[in-house]
């Protein structure tokens, strides 16, 4: 259970470096075996793969939207608070869907390249420094609640020393903190 109220289910698909007709084939089967949590971002390149199959999804399965839990990513370029709520958008289009249930800062730094909407292909450290706007992202993940493109909003890849630093002006709580592995010397 999030801290919102809403259920979040224990297993997920996870779509990094999946793409293609093996992303639409791997998101399907997931769907068609039971699987109702899909995680993805805009910087895995393979939104639009897995709204094709979330589509074939809704039709073929008789699933409804709210039947599925949805997860996407904000890039860590974000300069102004713009690109942050078009960012979101460029996402749900991609997806075809009207709402996430769950949008992540996908890290806790920014990158000098690319912008929210089209992140860089490249992910070398010399592209990357502390978030400098932090609380301002923050501030405009939360107003993406108030006007109801995501349910929930959190992080991935923070550090606990970056969580108790968000946690002193955040509004809205971070439901999750998803972590694949966590490296505490990008900090």
């Amino acid at each position: 259970m999030l801290n919102t109220g809403a259920k979040i289910p224990s297993i997920g698909l996870g779509t990094w470096q999946s793409g293609g007709d093996l992303c639409v084939d791997a998101v399907k089967t997931a769907l068609s075996v039971g699987y109702r949590h899909i995680d993805c971002a805009h910087l895995y390149g393979n939104e639009v793969e897995v709204g094709e199959a979330l589509v074939e999804a809704f039709r073929g399965l008789l699933l409804k939207r709210e039947d599925m839990f949805l997860t996407s990513k904000l890039y860590c370029t974000m300069n102004s608070l713009n690109k942050i709520e078009k960012s979101v958008r460029v996402s749900l289009k991609n997806l075809g869907v009207s709402y996430l249930d769950l949008y992540l800062m996908h890290w806790p730094e920014s990158s000098a390249f690319g912008d929210a909407t089209d992140p860089p292909t490249h992910s070398g450290s010399e592209y990357r420094q502390f978030l400098n706007r932090f609380k301002s992202t923050w501030k405009a993940m939360e107003d993406l609640v108030e006007l109801g493109l995501v349910r929930a909003i959190g992080v991935s890849n923070f550090s606990i020393q970056r969580i108790k630093e968000l946690l002193k002006f955040a509004k809205i709580v971070p439901a999750v903190n998803q972590l694949t592995s966590y490296d505490e010397s990008r900090e």
